[in-house]
């Protein structure tokens, strides 16, 4: 049995970042998924909204959410700049998003609405709204070629009399909405990712689709995974489960339920947005694609019996301001988070060595935004060493796309 130095179980965007990472510094990788394709599950349902943080402005967590997803972009400008279609540059003046047909990136920005019609008396919905906003001009002016924006002190500093000054636009606006550009856009995952594995099986990774991770064991001074498909065999693993990693891990997952449907016959004009409101269950978004589709959603539900009338409201809203627009699929994305001390959400990337198994790992990713950080982090730990910044890429040409599942609106088109 040939043994690597890693097996990594789980094709996700966790499991395809390490890969990259580790095939990278010369490592030689195994990547096993149980389904027929890469980023079939979780990575395939989501908005491919890259978050610079804007929405976790008005998260309570001291700032943490807001400190790792800066974080991970700074990660993505320093990691990620040698593949040719990573076309967002630092400047002096935010981040500068190159055209690019075929880009990872797209000057599809998202707009923030925050509601203030009958909201005038809730003042702690008035003061977060004033801070998110005064947060995202930073995040907007901030200085990318000289400071590291996961280093908060830089956006916070001095930053009262923002709030101050607009928390007295907000008192004195009459709109039903006070509307913002945000940093935040959209990705074009599927050319990131088959980016990435195009590199990682140039630079010698093995892909074995069609296996479900059974066992664990750890035999004389290795790793030895037991599939319905066969028997790998490394020095170390990387489980990448989601809501299964329970089964192999420390980790307690807490799952919630995010009803989104792609539809089409969006009007040209429309931009994609975000409708936030004190009262979650008012909260609705939009995320526009290529020739007038989108996936509209909203928020996370706790419990699956309520995702029903959320989508029959959600769909209302919608058609509101989009009265041609057709319903194409409905689904519900899984989001699979760490509980963390009785927290109510946990949007971090978690990476714990596994008790019961000698150099075995377990990784849940977080958001999309946070592969970029979940990688070199990892690398970091393990080796006490940064990955190489600078080395040869391959886009793909092609020859790697049937590996990485289409995405759900993607799928609808046909």
């Amino acid at each position: 049995m040939k043994t690597f130095e890693w097996i990594i179980v789980g094709g996700g965007v966790a499991g395809i970042a390490l890969s990259e990472i580790l095939t990278r510094q010369g490592h030689t990788v195994a990547l096993i998924e149980k389904n027929n394709q890469l980023a079939s599950e979780t990575t395939k349902e989501f908005h491919e909204w890259v978050h610079t943080g804007s929405l976790y402005t008005l998260v309570k967590d001291k700032m943490n959410t807001l400190k790792y997803v800066l974080g991970s972009l700074d990660d993505l400008l320093e990691f990620y700049s040698s593949f040719s279609r990573m076309n967002i540059k630092p400047s002096e003046d935010g981040l500068k998003i190159e055209k690019n047909d075929k880009g990872w990136f797209n000057s599809n920005y998202i707009n923030f609405k925050y509601r203030l019609k009958n909201r005038k008396f809730i003042f702690p919905w008035l003061f977060s709204v004033a801070r998110s906003i005064a947060l995202i001009d930073r995040i907007h002016k901030h200085d990318w070629l000289r400071r590291r924006a996961g280093i908060l002190e830089s956006l916070t500093a001095k930053y009262h009399l923002p709030i101050i000054k607009n928390l007295i636009k907000i008192i004195l606006s009459r709109k039903k909405f006070f509307k913002i550009k945000t940093t935040d856009f959209t990705t074009n995952s599927r050319y990131l990712l088959r980016d990435m594995i195009a590199t990682s099986i140039n630079n010698g990774l093995e892909i074995f689709t069609n296996n479900e991770l059974l066992e664990i064991k750890n035999i004389d001074e290795n790793v030895v995974a037991k599939c319905n498909n066969g028997t790998f065999q490394s020095k170390n693993m990387v489980v990448c489960l989601g809501a299964g990693i329970e089964k192999f891990s420390n980790f307690k997952i807490k799952k919630s339920f995010a009803p989104i449907a792609v539809v089409k016959n969006i009007e040209s004009k429309t931009e994609s947005f975000v409708e936030l409101d004190c009262f979650k269950k008012n909260c609705i978004n939009i995320v526009t694609k290529k020739n007038s589709f989108g996936l509209v959603g909203g928020i996370s539900l706790s419990k699956r019996d309520e995702v029903e009338k959320y989508f029959d409201f959600m769909i209302n809203e919608h058609k509101k301001q989009n009265p041609q627009m057709e319903i194409i699929k409905k689904y519900i994305g899984i989001k699979n988070e760490v509980s963390v001390n009785k927290e109510n959400r946990n949007y971090l990337f978690h990476i714990d060595p596994v008790a019961k198994y000698k150099n075995v790992w377990s990784v849940i990713p977080g958001k999309f935004t946070l592969a970029f950080s979940l990688a070199p982090e990892f690398y970091r730990i393990v080796y006490k060493k940064n990955p190489r910044k600078f080395f040869r890429t391959l886009p793909d040409d092609g020859k790697f796309s049937h590996l990485v599942a289409d995405t759900i609106w993607e799928d609808s088109q046909n």
